[in-house]
């Protein structure tokens, strides 16, 4: 039993479109091969409705990404992605960071895709 959930976590693993990555000191990070859509004041689930959201984010993956997403599955509303896994219609968005210059100015850092 124990092997075989193994080397089913490890096909599953292996088929996931993001990488899951181990760094020094124990902490993790989580890469997407997706380029991004889109950045906007849009948050689906905790601003449902809500354009502009008051915050902004980063989105990437199935072009069905807007205000109102439904509960059912977004991938069989979605035509096109822009991950590198092409049957991953999934969304996912990542909220921006900001530089903050010494005159008070901000920035946005860039996200940049997993290569």
């Amino acid at each position: 039993m124990f092997w075989s959930s193994l080397v089913a976590f490890a096909a599953l693993a292996k088929a996931m479109p993001a990488e899951l990555i181990q760094r020094q000191g124990g902490s993790t990070m989580l890469r997407f091969g997706c380029s991004q859509i889109a950045i906007d004041r849009i948050d689906p689930l905790v601003n449902p409705g809500l354009a502009p959201s008051p915050h902004m984010h980063q989105i990437v993956g199935g072009n069905a990404f807007n205000t109102s997403i439904p509960s059912t599955d977004v991938s069989s509303l979605t035509t096109c992605t822009s991950c590198s896994f092409a049957d991953d219609f999934s969304n996912y968005w990542t909220a921006n960071m900001y530089f903050k210059a010494r005159n008070g100015s901000f920035k946005r850092v860039p996200q940049v895709p997993a290569r």
